[in-house]
């Protein structure tokens, strides 16, 4: 995927769930005004090209945790707890600061990087806890890269973790823990707006899939 192909995406998202671009835009400046150089994009390419293996909070989570091989693991943050709990730490986290932030203390002391997200709706947490993690971190937007931070591409922490092993040319991507079937229930959710976003990020994982010459398919893990 290049910028422009994600910018229909993007605005076809902002439609479906009246999310306002300025917003996503005024939290990425904020994000940058915090972190600034320290967002680094070099900290991740000792990873380029190794297998990735990309860990969501589906609700076959529990089924794919045993499953996992050996590689390079991105952990969405709301999965970070569970991951954790197989005595492993994620080598990076995609987040935007809502999946439990004891968990990503944790994750961040075990040498986590943290890929900060910034969209409209988590101001007030970049605010609160970015700075937190600016010794090993990469800030994204979904709007147009600026300054230090970065658009890999993607819009739920899954599929934003998909396309950055894609951006790390990844010898093979596994999906573990997707159910694209039912959204897993989060504290203070709309549950129609969370089944909408995870359309979505069946949607660009599948377009993905097709840029890397496979199907997406279904299963506690999926190869991508």
């Amino acid at each position: 995927m290049n910028i422009e192909q994600w910018e229909h995406f993007y605005r076809e998202i902002c439609l479906d769930l009246n999310i306002n671009p300025d917003s996503d835009l005024k939290s990425a400046e904020l994000l940058e005004s915090i972190i600034g150089e320290n967002s680094n994009v070099g900290l991740i390419e000792k990873y380029r090209g190794n297998v990735f293996y990309v860990i969501g909070n589906g609700t076959n989570l529990a089924e794919a945790l045993p499953l996992l091989g050996e590689g390079t693991t991105i952990v969405a943050d709301s999965a970070v707890k569970a991951f954790m709990g197989t005595g492993r730490a994620p080598d990076l986290v995609v987040t935007d600061l809502d999946g439990g932030i004891t968990s990503l203390r944790q994750a961040y002391r075990k040498g986590a990087i943290m890929i900060i997200h910034a969209h409209g709706d988590n101001q007030d947490l970049i605010r609160k806890y970015a700075q937190e993690f600016s010794g090993r971190v990469v800030g994204t937007t979904q709007n147009k890269p600026l300054g230090h931070i970065s658009n890999f591409f993607g819009f739920t922490d899954g599929d934003r973790g998909a396309y950055l092993a894609d951006y790390l040319h990844a010898g093979e991507i596994y999906l573990a823990g997707f159910d694209f079937s039912i959204a897993a229930s989060k504290k203070n959710t709309d549950p129609e707006r969370k089944l909408k976003k995870l359309k979505w990020a069946k949607t660009l994982l599948e377009e993905l899939a097709m840029e890397r010459g496979k199907t997406l398919e279904s299963g506690p893990i999926i190869p991508l």
